[in-house]
């Protein structure tokens, strides 16, 4: 009853506002509404995330703080949220901060669920439900923020795809791993192996003649059961993942993989794990 008396006010207003009746050929036509603009991250966790990154953000926020959060976009996200227990980002104490290839790590994440989580991949990949995602109940992550550059990833005759500020996620304690549905994995081959997850890519991209591939890209950097290296992008602004191999990925993989992964084999730890 209040929002219908509300909105006759506003209603009433607007009409006193216009003056004097004029017939309906003398009016003229509204102009058409502006689409509303998509958000560049779709998923309200990704969102939160990238902006804690991009903005150097510090803190520590519990599992009731992120809802709230999260539930204020008034979007839903397809990862389970409601498991989440704590999220930090936190500096690095500059006596501890590790160093490869000349740059340091300066921050840290720390991901607490509520317990080791198994689910379906809650994406497809060119149409199929590829398998199942396990993810360690606590996460632990360095990051390392890498100057932006340009880089040719098809040869001298490829497009140049610009590359801003790379914030590389270094996985140190737990794991993420996508157990691959057999089926799935002999359908679309090369596209889709098992993965152990050594490392997560934030950065924003121009130049890319998929259009996709440009703005904020996601990347995560693992490795195959056989020790082959892989690199699957994440389309924020559809809320999609891209099969594996994209210039994107593949550039912000040759960018970030010798300071946060360089290993020509995987972590010890994988393929040891069990479920």
């Amino acid at each position: 009853m209040g929002n219908s008396l509300f909105a006759a006010a506003v209603l009433a207003a607007l009409l006193s506002a216009c003056g004097p009746a004029r017939g309906a050929d003398d009016l003229p036509w509204p102009a058409p509404a502006a689409p509303a603009a998509e958000p560049e991250v779709r998923d309200p966790f990704f969102a939160f995330c990238a902006a804690l990154a991009e903005g150097d953000s510090l803190g520590v926020w519990t599992g009731r703080e992120l809802a709230a959060r999260l539930a204020a976009t008034g979007r839903r996200s397809k990862l389970p949220v409601e498991t989440l227990v704590s999220l930090e980002r936190r500096e690095v104490p500059l006596p501890l901060q590790p160093t490869r290839r000349d740059r340091r790590a300066t921050r840290r994440w720390r991901v607490e669920l509520d317990a080791d989580l198994a689910r379906p991949l809650p994406y497809s990949i060119l149409g199929y439900h590829p398998g199942t995602l396990h993810v360690s109940r606590v996460l632990e992550a360095l990051e390392w923020v890498l100057p932006g550059t340009s880089v040719r990833v098809d040869g001298p005759d490829g497009p140049e795809l610009r590359v801003g500020a790379m914030h590389a996620l270094r996985l140190e304690v737990g794991h993420v791993i996508l157990d691959a549905d057999g089926l799935v994995d002999k359908l679309l081959g090369k596209k889709l192996d098992d993965t152990w997850t050594e490392a997560f890519v934030l950065a924003r991209v121009d130049g890319a003649a998929d259009a996709r591939e440009n703005g904020l890209n996601g990347v995560a950097l693992g490795r195959a059961r056989n020790g082959r290296p892989l690199s699957g992008a994440f389309d924020f602004r559809r809320d999609e993942v891209l099969p594996n191999g994209r210039p994107a990925a593949r550039a912000l993989s040759g960018l970030c993989r010798p300071v946060v992964a360089p290993y020509e084999q995987p972590d010890p730890r994988a393929w040891s794990w069990r479920p």
